[in-house]
């Protein structure tokens, strides 16, 4: 599979995170993998929400969780998308072309790690 796409939907970035009092806004891919159902993915950056504003940076941010559950729990789509190229480098299929991104998404009940 190389390509997986969201279609973008009606909400700002703005209003997707206005109520939200404590979160994690995880930027750009950086990695990620599946085993089944199970997925881990790495962010490039993050940042803290605090308040329904972006607050401090912080690093290693990884969430992970089950695939279906985690498209269950979308509870908005951001009207903005942006996709860019990537390669997947798995089983020796190096550079094997994929590309990477969509719309801002807001999904409750993520497993996050990080510092």
């Amino acid at each position: 599979m190389t390509n997986t796409a969201i279609e973008p939907g009606d909400t700002t970035f703005e209003d997707m995170i206005k109520d939200i009092k404590e979160g994690v806004y995880a930027v750009r891919m950086l990695g990620g993998q599946t085993n089944g159902e199970m997925f881990t993915f790495a962010a490039a950056e993050g940042y803290m929400i605090r308040d329904g504003k972006l607050a401090e940076s912080i690093s290693d941010v990884t969430l992970s969780g089950n695939v279906f559950q985690t498209l269950q729990d979308i509870e908005a789509i951001g009207n903005d998308t942006l996709y860019t190229n990537g390669g997947c480098g798995k089983g020796g299929q190096s550079p094997l072309p994929v590309s990477v991104g969509g719309p801002h998404i807001r999904i409750k009940n993520v497993v996050v790690g990080g510092r």
